[in-house]
């Protein structure tokens, strides 16, 4: 009798966190970690679900459509939807995720270790009529093309878009960040009192993590390519 009451109780206690990498590494990739964050690629098949884990605040970029349903530790779903291109910030969860739709649907997600408190959002920042000087650098934010999305104590979320043939000024990036590309374009990048590099192809769903913080580096970029050159500069704030 007494092992059954101990065998209840321990259906009552709420289940350990699950690292999500862990309940189904085929689905969930880790593509990038240090002391600060965890970068992960979930990749849901068609109808595909993944089972119950747990997440810390993340910041999440979409890279195809969504159609999903999110199941609660206590039962209870609801069903969200979502597209491709989106930037969302998600405090901790739990939960497990199934796949509505009849494509994969995938997600880069940034998981933030050190983010104790709830996200308090910061208000969109006043930009400068115009450009500085001709040639002189300009700071990350005032960069016509670095376009604010979002920012909290912990991360500011820039969108940057370039058409073919156009490139940014001159700017300086003073913190770690980390940049995921929504589509596939050929870019040439040129650090200041340097030569313009090799033009390089940059591939959809790509994820690159720079360091800034300890290391400031100013440059700028220009399109190559055919295409729109699209990407999330996630920057980590001290």
């Amino acid at each position: 009798m007494r092992m059954f009451l101990l065998f209840v109780l321990a259906l009552a206690l709420p289940l350990p966190a699950q690292d999500p990498a862990v309940v189904n590494p085929k689905i969930v990739k880790v593509e990038f970690e240090n002391d600060r964050v965890r970068v992960l690629r979930v990749r849901l098949g068609p109808h595909e679900r993944l089972a119950m884990h747990s997440h810390p605040a993340s910041a999440i970029v979409r890279l195809t459509e969504r159609s999903a349903r999110v199941i609660a530790p206590d039962g209870s779903s609801r069903d969200v939807q979502g597209s491709a291109g989106e930037f969302t910030w998600q405090e901790p969860t739990t939960h497990a995720v199934e796949n509505l739709r009849n494509q994969p649907m995938e997600n880069i997600e940034i998981e933030f270790k050190k983010a104790a408190a709830p996200s308090i959002a910061a208000s969109a920042p006043v930009h400068p009529a115009a450009p500085g000087p001709s040639g002189e650098p300009v700071a990350l934010q005032d960069e016509p093309h670095h376009h604010w999305k979002f920012e909290n104590q912990y991360t500011r979320v820039l969108e940057v878009v370039l058409a073919p043939g156009e490139s940014t000024l001159l700017h300086t990036h003073s913190h770690d960040s980390i940049a995921v590309r929504l589509n596939q374009a050929v870019v040439q990048r040129q650090y200041l009192g340097k030569e313009w590099d090799a033009p390089e192809r940059l591939e959809a769903g790509g994820v690159h993590f720079a360091e800034g913080t300890k290391k400031p580096y100013t440059h700028r970029v220009k399109n190559v390519g055919s295409t729109t050159f699209h990407v999330y500069d996630i920057e980590l704030l001290p």
